[in-house]
């Protein structure tokens, strides 16, 4: 076959459109890493701004409740005469309600600068921490006329700090919503498998069904005959508390009247 009669090579052009298209990908997603990096600089310094402006809003919310605690301590003291009986009283209270908001106000600021780290677990004896807190509202336990039943608790792994404002809230809101005068109020735990199981039990108006997942949301307040006065935090920082523990919390009707809340913490 002479070189004539071969057909002749046909040569084409690669295809560029497989290699045009990859391309595009690449600076697509490049573009889109680059946006995402800005958009968490932009988070970072929100965030760093947030804390900033906590820290000075809890330092301007502490200062004057310890000045108010300070000044209430003082002019009781000056009062020391039987006939200003009364306002002694009074100022007592108002310092054991600025010393309760003051610690409310430090567990959040604690559990904002936490939020974002692993617990530092220590071994908590609840024994004590409960008793402290027992203590703190004995004038108030007594001038409502309530018992309060404190069985065996456990020690347990978690950050004290956090488990103090837990248990506060939690024995404050019972005593808050017992009966004016009377009423008991128990508190017991029980080892169920890998957990332990925590009650918080009173009397008093009981929770409507329809409001028992909503008195953990921030300011939702439950729907009783009897509106106390409050901020609607206090079971929200009870919620967050716990599940940062790894546990869950909710609210059952007590046998009779009042209401039972449980908690749980891991066991080991």
């Amino acid at each position: 076959m002479t070189p004539a009669e071969r057909s002749p090579r046909v040569y084409e052009p690669a295809d560029s459109t497989a290699a045009t298209s990859h391309d595009d990908e690449v600076e697509r997603l490049t573009a889109r890493v680059a946006a995402l990096e800005d958009e968490k600089a932009v988070l970072e310094a929100e965030k760093a701004s947030l804390e900033a402006f906590t820290a000075v809003a809890a330092h301007e919310l502490v200062v004057p409740l310890i000045m108010t605690e300070s000044y209430a301590a003082l002019v009781s003291d000056q009062l020391e005469d039987s006939e200003y009986h009364d306002a002694r009283a009074d100022l007592a209270r108002l310092g054991r309600s600025a010393a309760r908001t003051r610690r409310l106000v430090e567990t959040l600021l604690h559990d904002a600068r936490a939020s974002d780290r692993p617990l530092r677990l220590q071994t908590v004896d609840l024994n004590a921490i409960v008793g402290e807190c027992v203590g703190v509202m004995a004038p108030e336990i007594a001038e409502r006329g309530a018992e309060v039943e404190l069985a065996e608790l456990p020690v347990v792994a978690g950050e004290e700090v956090l488990l103090t404002g837990l248990f506060t809230n939690l024995i404050y809101n019972a005593l808050k919503y017992s009966p004016r005068q009377g009423g008991t109020i128990r508190i017991g735990a029980s080892r169920e498998s890998a957990e332990w199981r925590f009650l918080v039990q009173s009397e008093g108006p009981p929770i409507p069904v329809e409001d028992r997942e909503r008195i953990f949301e921030p300011f939702h307040r439950a729907r009783t005959e009897r509106r106390e006065r409050g901020t609607g935090l206090g079971l929200a920082i009870c919620r967050r508390i716990v599940e940062r523990h790894g546990g869950t919390i909710g609210v059952t009707a007590a046998n009779g009247s009042g209401n039972r809340f449980y908690f749980t913490l891991p066991a080991e």
